[in-house]
């Protein structure tokens, strides 16, 4: 039997994952900074599967799913809702698939950093499936944690090779079991974010009211910039009156340019309305603390920020699939409203400008779903998957085989 490894200690960790949208990205550096200021982090190295895969398996995962969500969000979502659906027992299309997988991923499996570290934390559903199996196996020697990013645990997400799976609810982890995972394997953390939204979240709980009598509206389209940012930004500059929107383009360069071209013919002006492009930016957490209203798509990492800032939000076109689960929890309870045009977008935003009361209420729906500590959380269950004696990473639901 090997010896309990202490979680105190500084550890070299492995944070896996695949550079399709920038949220998966987002939620492993905050894992890695939770995990520096609890003083477990010795060496922190970054490995996207992509990189390490063979060329075209790197072009269609990645490029294929955008092109999809722009031109056939429809089909995305029937192929999500399709899918969702645990593995009972071998078939045979899945056991190709994962054989695919592993090949076309044989690079990124053997990768040193991944081999040598004490412990894998993973931020992406394909990163878990293949570690997953080669944990399973025995391959895979450190400890593996799955953080998932969605409110909603996919089944994609749900590998019994997993050490511990990290979940945003006691709804989700109520789901992941039912999906076939082992309960004492599944913790809920929350989706975590930057811990910075931690230190601001306390300042921001008591903002009832704007912090000026000019309202700040912040736009976004994600890491991507994807969706109608453009027309959003013209309709509200038209709807509103005094007031500063703020538009955030992440890596989306043409968005950019256009919006910088927008800005400079001061739209909006003879209502009192300013403008501000930004690109890609890694102080989120300052712009959403300044903010009294977000509009943007509701993928899962930039909704979880603006709950954990208590910010509240008019959500554009979900896609179907996650962002469409996402968009039904956050109107459900109250913390969002959802737009299906930039003119509908428009239009809540100037409303809830109007009411602010509504907008109070909104903002502390917003905050009773935040978790900003969940950083701190999902590095508390990483030092605990530590702790445990190697084992099978078999689930206690017999003849349930998850992905």
């Amino acid at each position: 039997m090997q010896p309990e490894r202490p979680a105190s200690r500084s550890l070299s960790v492995a944070f896996c994952g695949a550079a399709v949208g920038c949220g998966h990205g987002r939620a492993a550096l905050a894992v890695r900074d939770a995990m520096r200021v609890r003083g477990q982090l010795g060496q922190a190295n970054f490995v996207d599967a992509l990189e390490n895969a063979d060329p075209w398996f790197a072009l269609m995962y990645r490029d294929g799913y955008l092109r999809a969500v722009r031109h056939a969000p429809a089909a995305v979502g029937a192929i999500y809702d399709r899918t969702d659906t645990p593995r009972h027992g071998p078939r045979r299309i899945g056991s190709l698939l994962d054989r695919l997988q592993d090949g076309v991923l044989r690079r990124f499996r053997a990768h040193p950093a991944i081999t040598e570290a004490d412990l894998v934390v993973s931020t992406h559903f394909l990163t878990s499936a293949v570690l997953g199996r080669r944990r399973l196996s025995g391959a895979l020697r450190a400890p593996l944690v799955t953080v998932v990013t969605d409110e909603h645990p996919h089944a994609v997400w749900l590998h019994r090779g997993s050490d511990v799976t990290c979940v945003a609810s006691t709804e989700a982890r109520s789901t992941a079991i039912a999906g076939g995972l082992d309960p004492s394997r599944v913790a809920v953390t929350g989706i975590p974010v930057d811990p910075r939204f931690g230190l601001i979240a306390p300042m921001a709980a008591w903002r009832a009211e704007p912090l000026a009598h000019r309202p700040a509206i912040l736009v976004s389209g994600g890491g991507f910039g994807i969706g109608d940012v453009e027309s959003t930004v013209t309709e509200l500059l038209a709807a509103l009156r005094d007031c500063d929107v703020t538009v955030v383009c992440g890596r989306n360069e043409p968005l950019e340019r256009q919006l910088v071209a927008m800005a400079a013919r001061s739209p909006g002006s003879d209502r009192g309305n300013a403008l501000t492009v930004i690109g890609y930016t890694k102080v989120m957490h300052e712009l959403m603390s300044a903010a009294d209203i977000l509009v943007g798509k509701p993928g899962g990492l930039t909704t979880t920020e603006a709950r954990a800032l208590g910010l509240p939000m008019v959500l554009l076109r979900p896609i179907p699939g996650q962002e469409e689960r996402n968009a039904r929890a956050l109107v459900a309870a109250g913390a969002a409203v959802r737009a299906e045009s930039a003119q509908a977008a428009a239009s809540h935003v100037a409303a809830l400008v109007a009411d602010r009361a509504r907008l109070a209420e909104m903002r502390r729906a917003s905050a009773g779903m935040g978790r900003p500590r969940a950083a701190f959380e999902v590095a508390a269950r990483a030092g605990e998957a530590l702790l445990r004696r190697p084992a099978a990473c078999a689930d206690l639901l017999l003849g349930m085989s998850a992905a």
